[in-house]
């Protein structure tokens, strides 16, 4: 930057020094006349000043123009700052804002998924707990056929055993009334067999 400033400084100096002289040789001939007369030394103590003052307003110039371009970089590089602050704060804002929305929806899903699982855990237990009801009645109504069977089969063989008996005893033509200690001998004689049988109805 110091280098161009420099060098815009001399190429002015160098294009506007011979015709400001000689603009104002032309707008003020009474000088260019007074001139002629002055001596040499004089003309050149002149010509010196002119050229410092020049080259002092070109250098202030030069000093300002610079600290323009400084103050001017400085103000776009705060600028630029902010505006990259302004685009990452609003980045983050957008990625908090989804993470945030995902978040919820994610929350949402879970507790959807989880009523799903209760409501089906209850479903399944209710099926369950009916179907072992069912079963309970089932086994429940099969005893009590099964008993049911077991008693008329046993009072069936009872009612064999009891008539094979009598049979027996009639045979021999024993006095039922009088020979409680013969039909006693007989039952525990036929016990094993009346029990065989009904254990093989069973």
């Amino acid at each position: 930057m110091g280098i161009l400033v420099s060098v815009a400084v001399r190429h002015a100096y160098a294009h506007f020094r011979p015709r400001e002289n000689d603009e104002i040789e032309k707008s003020h001939p009474h000088i260019q006349a007074q001139s002629a007369h002055l001596p040499p030394a004089v003309k050149e103590r002149l010509l010196q000043a002119s050229q410092a003052h020049f080259q002092a307003v070109l250098n202030h110039s030069a000093a300002e123009l610079q600290q323009d371009l400084k103050s001017t970089a400085f103000h776009l590089n705060k600028q630029l700052g902010k505006l990259g602050t302004d685009i990452i704060s609003d980045e983050m804002k957008r990625y908090h804002a989804s993470l945030d929305q995902l978040r919820k929806q994610t929350e949402t899903t879970m507790l959807n998924a989880q009523a799903e699982i209760a409501l089906h855990q209850t479903e399944i237990k209710e099926k369950l707990t009916k179907r072992q009801t069912e079963l309970e009645t089932q086994m429940a109504e099969d005893i009590t056929a099964e008993k049911q069977m077991l008693i008329q089969n046993i009072d069936t063989k009872l009612a064999d055993a009891v008539a094979s008996f009598l049979t027996e005893t009639l045979q021999h033509n024993v006095d039922l009334g009088a020979q409680n200690a013969y039909l006693t001998s007989m039952l525990e004689e036929h016990k094993a067999e009346i029990i065989k049988g009904v254990n093989d109805e069973a």
